[in-house]
């Protein structure tokens, strides 16, 4: 899941490089991880299987440098995975369900169960909407008013995963066919951007084209306008070691990874080749 969208550019042609910040070890399968509003981030560990309904998931807070300021911030969740704040609330699915979450106090207010579901992923906001894929049903999810409905389904979304809102489009990743897509317009039209990809899994706008994980040790870059339709340049490839690389966070020239395997959330300054990126 990626929501913020980057404030700064490489030129044209250049390929941004990721020089490491800081490493918060110590973390359980983090999964995915959102800036706070506070000047810090809040991190979901799966702690156990992806699809496992332990109660043992939980919420951590850590600083903008870093450090674990709380680790069972909101705890007793089941392999809880994306994050998306809105109006003050803090939505995290949850398997088969949407727990909502008072970002103030950090407690549970209340719990959407998504009929039918088999595997809740990523969580985007779309204006008043909370969306969430659902990877095991190719199907988006909403929560508009406290009613759920089911915003899109379609056979393209076969292995949905991240969710990318933009001014004028959804940006969706798959892992079956390794696809971005774009969701466009009220009668919510489809077109694949990209494909081939090693199961798409997070993408996040950053330095003039984004920025997509790939599980489970892969991270590239892509723009939109290259000359090929399918070129991307590999920027981590830590498949063997083994890194995973799960949904990331971008915030203008900071990227932010949680890593399933070692248990560590990274943060990494982006550079372009001929010197920090140029504000737009």
């Amino acid at each position: 899941m990626l929501l913020s969208l980057a404030a700064s550019l490489c030129l044209a042609g250049q390929t941004p490089e990721l020089n490491r910040l800081w490493q918060l070890d110590g973390l359980d399968s983090p999964e995915s991880v959102i800036a706070d509003g506070q000047g810090g981030y809040i991190v979901s560990n799966i702690h156990g299987e992806a699809a496992e309904a332990n109660g043992l998931g939980y919420l951590a807070r850590v600083s903008a440098d870093g450090v674990l300021t709380e680790r069972h911030w909101v705890t007793g969740l089941n392999a809880p995975k994306g994050l998306a704040i809105h109006a003050g609330r803090l939505f995290v699915s949850d398997i088969d369900r949407l727990v909502e979450i008072d970002l103030s106090a950090g407690t549970i207010e209340a719990t959407h169960v998504m009929p039918g579901a088999g595997f809740l992923n990523d969580v985007a906001v779309l204006g008043d909407t909370i969306l969430v894929s659902d990877s095991a049903n190719s199907r988006i999810y909403a929560l508009q008013d406290g009613q759920i409905s089911i915003w899109l389904e379609n056979e393209v979304l076969a292995g949905i995963n991240g969710l990318l809102v933009e001014d004028s489009r959804l940006l969706v990743t798959t892992m079956s066919a390794g696809d971005i897509l774009a969701v466009t317009g009220a009668e919510r039209s489809i077109t694949r951007l990209l494909t081939g990809l090693d199961n798409a899994d997070g993408i996040g706008a950053i330095a003039g084209g984004y920025l997509i994980s790939q599980w489970p040790g892969l991270v590239s870059f892509w723009r939109e306008d290259s000359a090929q339709f399918n070129e991307t340049t590999l920027i981590f490839d830590e498949t063997e070691t083994p890194v995973f690389m799960n949904d990331l966070l971008t915030e203008g020239d900071r990227v932010l990874i949680p890593h399933w395997q070692p248990g560590a959330l990274s943060a990494w300054q982006v550079e372009c080749p001929s010197g920090p990126v140029a504000a737009d």
